[in-house]
């Protein structure tokens, strides 16, 4: 039985030419090969293309965070400054009032 199934495996596994038939379809493949072979590389490139617009759209993203970013520093160093000059004038404005009640009242209590 083994040497049997040796002989059986050596028939199957021994060269043989190929017909006219298989000749044609390789011919025939091979021909056909490049309009198959553009539609990987078109895969290729819409992939590439999808991957460079995720890019860039998390390059504009990122601008446009820092941007809106700059712009509140920007408004909350104004609202200091507004703060802080209105904190001047409010406080020139109450010595002038003080300075003025206050003479007349000192003078009255000095005679």
């Amino acid at each position: 039985m083994s040497n049997d199934f040796d002989q059986q495996l050596r028939d199957a596994l021994r060269p043989v030419d190929p017909d006219e038939s298989f000749t044609r379809r390789v011919m025939s493949r091979i021909a056909n090969e490049p309009t198959r072979s553009r539609r990987p590389q078109r895969a290729r490139w819409a992939c590439v293309a999808l991957a460079a617009s995720v890019l860039l759209g998390i390059v504009i993203f990122h601008h446009w965070q820092l941007q809106r970013e700059q712009h509140g520093i920007e408004a909350r160093n104004q609202l200091i400054e507004a703060l802080r000059v209105t904190g001047e004038k409010l406080d020139i404005a109450y010595r002038a009032i003080n300075e003025d009640s206050h003479p007349g009242a000192g003078e009255s209590s000095r005679t």
